[in-house]
């Protein structure tokens, strides 16, 4: 019977070291970075970056193997951002390679719901956006956040 107890033990202790590997949200995005995170108001799995990203279907969050991008509509997409750069706007694009619809978030802003934000080809950004850009040259057009 206890080595039973043990067993639930080791297993439980593994199940909690997980999900604390799985990139969940739990830290304040540090200073010059972009923070991503797979649900709305900053929650959820998170990655933290300090680089613009073509293709956000190669890079995964942090501490985990789920990608930023796993087809449009995935639960698990980025939904929301925050810009702690105090010197550069980012640019979300609904494609890879910084094209298609894009917004911009202004320096030390924030977006808490991609659902908020309406994409000039219809619908929303919420789970459907692909990659994003430090000091945007080509979304001068975009609507800028936060």
């Amino acid at each position: 019977m206890r080595k039973i107890a043990s067993v639930l033990a080791a297993v439980g202790v593994a199940g909690v070291s997980l999900v604390a590997s799985q990139g969940v949200a739990n830290a304040a995005c540090r200073a010059d970075y972009a923070c991503l995170y797979s649900a709305a108001n900053y929650t959820g799995l998170k990655r933290e970056d300090f680089n613009s990203r073509p293709n956000w279907g190669q890079i995964t969050y942090n501490g985990s193997s789920i990608s930023l991008y796993r087809g449009d509509g995935s639960q698990q997409n980025v939904s929301s951002m925050q810009n702690r750069d105090a010197n550069s706007y980012i640019a979300v694009y609904y494609n890879s390679n910084y094209a298609g619809p894009c917004f911009r978030i202004r320096p030390n802003g924030s977006v808490p719901n991609f659902q908020t934000i309406p994409l000039s080809i219809g619908g929303d950004a919420n789970d459907r956006m692909n990659s994003h850009k430090f000091n945007p040259t080509n979304c001068q057009t975009g609507t800028i956040y936060g």
